[in-house]
């Protein structure tokens, strides 16, 4: 089995599952117990109104934590009525489109919670009337799958699909988790209407020669009744199979004109809602937005125009529902400190930042042209002389980020900017997103003791642990990033340095490592911090001090198999 190549940090997913949580506490336990469970996954009620907003996908892990260790893992099979109240209707819009049974739904369960989330990825293996079996696949950080919890209320949400239909909740089982292999497998099985028809003519045919006997009618007379009733009861039951199916699709049609008229109602409600964001719109008094240049899990990014001067600025605005998640709020608050303590020319420069009134928090930087070292590296591996120059511009950026006392957390290639230079000159190396920073005097709510934070792969084995770290930790972590140059792949979790076929379904070209690179990535990367680079000065110097183009006579280039 392939593994599947995870996305980086959580992703995002639809506030309905969140939403549909705090439906059946408030039903089951009262209003009480809904808002302290409210409180334990940090958003906002009123964000919550709107079902189809997305929220981070560690926020549903944190709340189905807190209401199993309340009411157990057996209560989250009884969220399914739950998850189709009126309320929670507009989730299922793009589900129902166009759909006319149970197993037409399951087969567009991608369209759960709308077009703003990571939509979950699902494979059907089998789908017929009362019958379906399907495989999702685990896109996200498996730290939030490996205890089952999410799978267990995604086989909730799979027993609610019938319902939609005007049938009986479905009974679904994960049959199986294979969180390494990134898949989980799920059946479900549902009772349409029953066929009443062939009940009804047994019980004609027993009843009625039994009262033709009570009766005294002599025997022809007692078959000839029995057929009749036979007759009539199998009528009767098709009446009443045609009744079921009849009252079942109105219900269905019903409940679908009801999710598509929410789901137009709140599209349009977040359109008024949203005119302040944007291009045209002054944000703080001072910048004018441009075009959004990307959106994610926490807010988005637009260019923007400084009034004061008219400089060319990004501006980075934490949606005002987020914002009042405190992870988030800090994260943000984090990385305007980190930028502001280190200062470098290899480093993204900060501006401003605090809350607009509404309580959106934002952080002006200076605007980047060209593109980050992840997406250059879609197109190929690096030569080792280009791989040496942007190397030694992060070692000059970590030698400023460290003496200023702040730790990065999160180096790779995604987080590493080029921007474009002159004609003829080579691209300049600027280090982003200081989110998950470590501020030596400014540790607060960003961790908890034993929570690892970073992208696996890229994480020393310390990090992982969730221990203290220190430089040697990033120093780890620009190792994966050279061996990712290198070799067009991202480091293996197992912190292997050979080559390996590339997870993400993109054919690449993977080459042996020259030896005297592998000597460095092997120090590099050592799982003991002490037998690493002592700093980022000792890096650079033993970069200095390589030949980029020395090759290994032992091993000669080869092709890896493209992943499919």
């Amino acid at each position: 089995m392939q593994l599947v190549h995870r996305k980086e940090g959580g992703g995002t997913t639809a506030s309905a599952r969140i939403k549909a949580l705090l439906i059946h506490v408030h039903a089951r336990s009262g209003p009480d117990a809904a808002a302290s469970l409210l409180l334990e996954t940090r958003l906002d009620r009123d964000y919550l109104e709107d079902e189809t907003r997305p929220i981070p996908f560690e926020r549903w892990h944190a709340g189905l934590i807190a209401f199993t260790r309340r009411w157990g893992r057996e209560a989250l099979a009884a969220l399914a009525p739950a998850l189709v109240a009126e309320e929670v209707l507009g989730a299922w819009g793009r589900v129902l489109r166009g759909a006319t049974a149970p197993h037409e739904a399951l087969a567009q369960l991608d369209g759960f919670g709308g077009d703003d989330t990571d939509a979950d990825r699902w494979e059907v293996q089998r789908a017929a009337p009362g019958r379906w079996r399907g495989r999702l696949l685990l896109v996200r950080d498996p730290a939030h799958e490996r205890d089952g919890l999410c799978a267990l209320a995604r086989a909730a949400e799979l027993a609610a699909v019938p319902l939609l239909f005007g049938w009986a909740e479905g009974r679904a089982q994960l049959v199986r988790l294979a969180v390494d292999e990134g898949y989980a497998e799920f059946e479900l099985c549902w009772r349409e209407a029953r066929r009443a028809f062939p009940v009804g003519a047994l019980v004609g045919l027993g009843l009625a020669p039994l009262v033709s006997t009570l009766m005294d009618q002599p025997p022809l007379t007692a078959a000839l009744a029995g057929v009749g009733g036979g007759l009539g009861g199998a009528l009767a039951g098709a009446w009443l199979t045609q009744e079921q199916r009849q009252r079942a699709r109105g219900q269905a049609q019903l409940l679908k004109i009801q999710a598509l008229e929410r789901l137009a109602a709140l599209r349009e409600q977040r359109e008024r809602g949203e005119l302040g964001y944007h291009a045209g719109a002054v944000v703080a008094g001072n910048y004018r937005l441009g075009r959004q240049l990307g959106i994610g899990a926490s807010g988005s990014i637009f260019e923007a125009t400084r009034l004061s001067d008219h400089a060319e600025v990004a501006i980075k605005l934490l949606r005002t529902p987020i914002a009042h998640d405190t992870v988030a709020a800090d994260r943000l608050r984090r990385e305007a400190a980190a930028l502001g303590l280190a200062w470098h020319p290899n480093v993204v420069e900060v501006y401003d930042d605090g809350h607009l009134p509404d309580g959106t928090s934002y952080l002006v930087m200076e605007r980047l042209h060209g593109e980050t070292l992840s997406a250059k590296l879609t197109e190929s591996p690096l030569e080792p002389a280009e791989v040496r120059r942007i190397a030694l511009e992060i070692c000059e950026a970590l030698e400023a980020v460290h003496a200023a006392g702040v730790i990065h957390r999160d180096l790779k290639p995604s987080n590493i900017f080029l921007v474009a230079g002159a004609p003829g000159e080579p691209p300049r190396v600027k280090l982003l997103d200081f989110g998950v920073a470590r501020v030596e005097w400014a540790e607060t709510r960003i961790t908890q003791a034993g929570t690892p934070v970073g992208t696996p792969g890229y994480m020393a084995p310390e990090q992982e642990q969730g221990m203290d770290v220190d430089a040697r930790s990033d120093l780890f972590a620009l190792g994966g990033v050279i061996q990712e140059c290198l070799l067009g792949a991202p480091p293996s979790e197992r912190r292997s340095i050979e080559p390996r076929e590339h997870p993400s379904g993109v054919q690449r070209v993977s080459r042996a490592l020259p030896r005297a690179w592998r000597v460095l990535l092997e120090r590099a990367m050592a799982l003991e911090p002490s037998q690493r680079f002592p700093d980022a000065r000792r890096f650079k110097e033993a970069l200095l001090e390589l030949d980029p183009q020395q090759g290994d006579p032992e091993l000669e280039p080869t092709s890896a198999p493209s992943a499919h």
